[in-house]
């Protein structure tokens, strides 16, 4: 297949063989892998008040016979304004992990579906002298690329960070780091010399 590339200031389009990621997209282990990171995120912090943690008088509202509401004794529960939540949500950790090679294989799957939808561009190398934002967007602009972008390098120099920390949607990441989820929710993958040299070397390629 053929994909956009820059290189020295000039976009052209090369020819490239997604082959070493697999044959095939696992969408359900990919699937599963995007459910764990996002539950990984989750802080857990929701909290209801129990009948047992409301700030109220323990007097009974109502008297025990002739009104209909003997059950009613306290105004801390739940069927009174103001009272406890019955069976309402308390802190508690999400997170859970996959075994290593099932993580491996969503993120190929990931990386497979992106080249095949064409949604992968490539650069020679990003140097800059500094934090160079413009020019950054310069280039995500004639790659196409511009938005939401992932950019995977083999080891991110300090100036690309911050070159595109100002950039929104933009995150800079090395393979190392490179996870499913960071994949599937971005439009774009931004994929430079070094940093395609080191995905072929941990996916074996």
């Amino acid at each position: 297949m053929e994909i956009p590339h820059w290189k020295d200031g000039t976009t052209g389009r090369t020819e490239f063989d997604p082959s070493f990621l697999g044959e095939k997209v696992l969408s359900r282990t990919l699937h599963a892998a995007v459910v764990m990171y996002r539950a990984n995120k989750r802080t857990g912090t929701h909290k209801t008040k129990t009948r047992a943690e409301i700030a109220r008088s323990k007097k009974a509202v109502f008297r025990q016979k002739g009104l209909g509401k003997g059950r009613v004794r306290h105004p801390q529960v739940s069927q009174c304004r103001g009272g406890g939540v019955a069976h309402g949500p308390q802190p508690r950790d999400y997170s859970y992990a996959m075994p290593k090679k099932e993580r491996r294989l969503a993120l190929r799957s990931a990386l497979l579906s992106k080249f095949r939808d064409g949604q992968v561009v490539l650069a020679d190398a990003l140097e800059f002298g500094g934090p160079k934002t413009k020019e950054l967007a310069n280039v995500l602009g004639s790659l196409g690329a511009q938005g939401s972008c992932l950019i995977v390098d083999g080891s991110p120099a300090k100036n690309l960070v911050l070159s595109a920390r100002n950039l929104p949607r933009v995150t800079v990441t090395s393979v190392q780091d490179l996870n499913a989820l960071d994949v599937i929710q971005h439009r774009r993958m931004l994929v430079t010399q070094a940093g395609l040299d080191a995905m072929k070397e941990v996916h074996g390629g």
